[in-house]
């Protein structure tokens, strides 16, 4: 197996960008110096042109690492929801026996004319119905595509 040579540490970027350096330092050398200041000034602009790209790079790199997080993220908490709504339900508790119906009394109202009178009955009601919260907000029909926050929890 062959060995390999020793390293410096350096990239291939570093050797790139010194590369071009000692080429365009030899141009400038052997032009007349109307050309040179030229090449000179070109070799400024890629300078700052190459700081400008490294620093957007390490800039790109922190935003996709954020967003990388924020994605991981929002998919623990849909396992977590998903989880929860799977899972099955504990039997309802026992409640009690409901109380006993009062008695009815019988109301006369008296009309303008005051010749009939007949009695009213009160308003009947029927038993309340509660619906639990979680089975009110979720909507079987509408579906939420990932990424999106919900929208009513």
């Amino acid at each position: 197996m062959a060995s390999r040579g020793k390293s410096n540490g350096r990239g291939a970027r570093e050797r790139a960008r010194d590369a071009l350096e000692d080429s365009l330092r030899q141009l400038e050398k052997q032009l007349p110096k109307n050309l040179s200041r030229m090449v000179r000034q070109l070799r400024g602009n890629l300078r700052t042109l190459q700081s400008q790209i490294e620093r957007l790079r390490a800039d790109r790199d922190a935003r996709w690492t954020r967003l990388q997080t924020q994605v991981r993220r929002d998919a623990a908490k849909l396992f977590r929801r998903l989880e929860k709504a799977v899972e099955p339900k504990p039997a309802p508790k026992q409640s009690r026996a409901s109380k006993p119906a009062r008695k009815k009394r019988a109301r006369s109202v008296s009309r303008a004319s005051g010749s009939s009178t007949r009695g009213a009955e009160p308003l009947r009601v029927g038993p309340v119905t509660r619906v639990p919260l979680a089975a009110a907000s979720r909507r079987d029909s509408e579906v939420t595509p990932i990424g999106e926050p919900p929208t009513a929890i």
